[in-house]
């Protein structure tokens, strides 16, 4: 008999079941939350589908194979017999390593490779075994330029390691070339196959050591026999490639011919003609078209050629071309014609007016009875007189040193300092440059000064402050109260260009569709108006040399913020508005920067110097660059040599960004009260009080207060706070003023000298004992 089963009974809620009020959130939250709600909800009949585990399982697998199939189309997109071939470049690591010899030796692994050479030096090996086309550059180690340019283009990064370990110069090689543009890099070392495999341990341990914060998953590959070389041609080919974003988002050439046309035969400008594969994205006539070093300029034709290094011989490409139209062809104009009508102009004050009266009044003079009106022009005055204000920004950078640390007394002391000095080594001082030194010193100070008294400043003497400080003001709250953008901007912002949505017009340019020559062919470029000396000058034997085709806009000057961080390598105090190299992705120039704090808001405050523990904003004059795309830093030395400072990336282009400069006049208590103080040395006059009485004050231990009025003639006055005050608390008024960086912006930057020895300064304390 089979047993009884007793089906469980599932409890059901019916009409009567009990439903308890929800909490009340107020009614305001309510109608926040319920705005724009209709009061019908609709109601919809298809149900959600939730996929099963056999269709997850699928859905995966289909994600996972398109993924493949893509990686796989890139692969054989580059390097194939019908693309563009592979670009590696080859980089020493050391100078006992041979990048000839080694590439020599790749040549002739193997009997059916096709190896050619272009007019510019590179080296194309085409290999039938692995259907692949490599193109090989060898740039001068030394020349930092050359460098730089092979890594904005090339696929492959290829390292030649040796047992030595690395010297200063190479190890900051590799730091510019980390922050500028990896490309995939490759390890090679020769010699492996004759070490013994203890030794062989030993050479990857230490070798491994030396790079592993910079490439930690490195693997050396052997290239002693044929079968090992041609194991790495097939790695070289196979290999994934690492996206860069500025190299990626335009077309540009590596140019392997160059030849240059007079216009005109008595004329200094002509037609420079350059051929090379189309790589990144299609090139369009129309565009323009950029060489480092050299400038922007315009297109004429392009021409589509037969591949030179092409396998198939007997393949004749047709020989077609495209011609620009000057109707859709981009402008060369990089600047606004500023008109000088268009500036905000207000009705003068009475104190202007009477300011000009005075002005235009004629000084009376004491002469000889009988001294002509020109004759009188010529007499002196007399040295009681009041000399003329000094630059604003010579009066900041003078403000920050006490009067007994004053340049003439700095240089007296490293006089007699370089006098007394002893070296141990005799020819330690050969290459020193004490002008540098004492530089670099005053600098220190400065930057010390900086630190221990962030934006404070001693209140001048000799000049009013109503007059000192004309151009400040108050606020309140710093992060709070509105700054207009737009107010009392200098005449180089009627020349730069302006974005409404620059974020927006980034995301149309890049997802723009381009048109033109495509990636892969072999065309010949014919650039317009290019000065002949340009070309005299830069044509060398085996150099190299790119051409970039520049995205919408990007000839347009305006207000280039980039994020930058100061490197470890640099102990050089760097100044705002000191003249600095940058590289900001395929642009090279010069300018002065101005730094700013990084941070959330609407006012960024100005950074004296650049700072090496943090993350900071320089802000200068340039061409449009869009993101993403690597900023790297340098200056120049004395010596022509340039020395790494920072590196980082592009932020935005945006001319409304407010860096505010904050000066700090600082007060001492005199007599101290219950809720009030009276305060000296902070103005030395009761205009000055008076001028700036309706500004805030605050103190170093947080008390907040104003100023009540002006005692006496001589600087005191009686200032109001909210609780008392300590005898050791200082007055602080913060004052505040817009700064705007310098156009200053030079396309020309010189070739960099490379010195194997350079003097390097440490720290402050290393500079004071060169110095004494």
């Amino acid at each position: 008999m089979a047993p009884v089963v007793f089906k469980q009974e599932v409890h059901r809620p019916g009409p009567l079941k009990q439903s308890n009020k929800p909490h009340k959130s107020g009614k305001s939250k309510g109608r926040r939350h319920d705005k724009g709600k209709l009061d019908v909800k609709a109601v919809t009949h298809h149900k959600r589908h939730e996929m099963n585990r056999n269709e997850r399982k699928n859905k995966m697998q289909q994600l996972r194979k398109t993924k493949r199939e893509e990686v796989l189309r890139q692969k054989r997109k580059l390097g194939g017999l019908k693309s563009e071939p592979v670009l590696v470049m080859i980089l020493p690591l050391d100078d006992s390593v041979n990048a000839t010899e080694f590439l020599e030796k790749l040549q002739l692994c193997d009997e059916d490779l096709i190896v050619t050479e272009s007019a510019m030096g590179h080296s194309h090996i085409s290999c039938f075994r692995f259907k692949q086309r490599y193109t090989f550059l060898i740039p001068n180690k030394f020349d930092l330029h050359s460098v730089m340019d092979a890594l904005k283009v090339c696929e492959i990064l290829l390292l030649l390691h040796s047992s030595n370990p690395l010297d200063d110069y190479t190890d900051s090689l590799l730091s510019v070339i980390m922050a500028h543009a990896l490309p995939t890099t490759i390890h090679v070392a020769e010699g492996l196959s004759k070490m013994n495999p203890k030794k062989k341990a030993e050479y990857r341990k230490n070798v491994q050591k030396t790079l592993e914060s910079r490439f930690p998953d490195i693997k050396l590959h052997q290239a002693d026999t044929s079968q090992e070389l041609q194991l790495l041609l097939r790695q070289i080919g196979s290999q994934k490639q690492r996206p860069i974003g500025f190299r990626d988002n335009r077309p540009h050439l590596l140019v392997e011919n160059m030849v240059f046309e007079l216009k005109v035969p008595d004329s200094n400008k002509g037609t420079l003609k350059v051929s090379g594969y189309i790589r990144g994205q299609p090139l369009n006539v129309n565009s323009l078209i950029h060489l480092p070093g050299w400038g922007t300029f315009q297109m004429s034709q392009i021409d589509y050629i037969h591949d030179p290094h092409s396998n198939e011989k007997f393949n004749m490409v047709l020989q077609t071309s495209e011609t620009a139209n000057p109707d859709d062809q981009e402008s060369l104009q990089s600047e606004m014609i500023p008109d000088p009508m268009e500036g905000e102009q207000t009705w003068p004050t009475q104190e202007e007016l009477d300011e000009a009266e005075s002005k235009s009044k004629k000084d009376v003079k004491k002469v000889v009875e009988g001294t002509s009106e020109y004759q009188a022009a010529w007499i002196v005055e007399s040295e009681d007189e009041e000399s003329d204000a000094s630059d604003e920004d010579s009066q900041e950078g003078s403000a920050m040193m006490s009067d007994s640390e004053s340049g003439e007394e700095i240089e007296d002391e490293m006089e007699t300092a370089e006098s007394t000095s002893e070296m141990k080594d005799e020819n330690y001082d050969k290459n020193m440059d004490m002008g540098e030194e004492r530089q670099t010193l005053v600098r220190f100070k400065e930057e010390r000064m900086n630190e221990m008294f962030p934006d404070e400043e001693d209140t001048p003497q000799d000049i009013e402050a109503r007059k000192r400080y004309q151009k400040y003001r108050g606020l309140k709250s710093f992060h709070k109260d509105p700054w207009d953008p737009m107010e009392n901007l200098p005449e180089e912002y009627g020349r730069i260009f302006r974005f409404q949505n620059f974020k927006q017009t980034k995301k149309n340019v890049l997802t723009s569709e381009k048109e033109g020559a495509e990636p892969g062919e072999y065309v010949t470029v014919h650039i317009t108006d290019v000065p002949q000396s340009l070309y005299d000058n830069t044509r060398t034997e085996k150099s190299i040399m790119i051409a970039y085709g520049l995205l919408p806009h990007e000839q347009k000057m305006s207000v280039v913020n980039t994020l930058i961080r100061k490197h470890p390598s640099c102990k050089v105090p760097i100044k705002s508005k000191d003249t600095l190299i940058f590289h900001v992705g395929f642009h090279r120039f010069t300018c002065k920067p101005i730094f700013s704090e990084h941070k959330a808001g609407n006012k960024f405050k100005l950074e004296r110097f650049l700072p090496s523990d943090t993350t900071v904003v320089a802000s200068f004059y340039a061409p449009v660059t869009f993101p993403p795309a690597s900023v790297v830093v340098f200056r120049q030395r004395p010596n022509g040599s340039h020395e790494l400072v920072a590196t980082g990336s592009v932020l935005d282009v945006d001319p409304n960004r407010v860096v505010v400069k904050r000066i700090i006049l600082s007060g001492h208590p005199f007599k101290i009260f219950k809720r009030s103080a009276v305060v000296r040395f902070m103005f030395f006059n009761k205009e000055d009080i008076n001028y700036f009485k309706s500004v805030e004050l605050r103190t170093k231990y947080a008390r907040q207060g104003h100023i009540r009025e002006a005692l006496g003639s001589h600087g005191h006055m009686k200032c109001v706070f909210d609780k008392q005050l300590q005898s050791q608390d200082v007055v602080l008024m913060h004052l505040y003023k817009r700064v705007y960086p310098k156009w200053t912006y030079d396309n020309y930057v010189p070739t960099p000298m490379h010195t194997i020895s350079q003097q390097k300064i440490t720290s402050f304390e290393t500079v004071m004992d060169t110095m004494s």
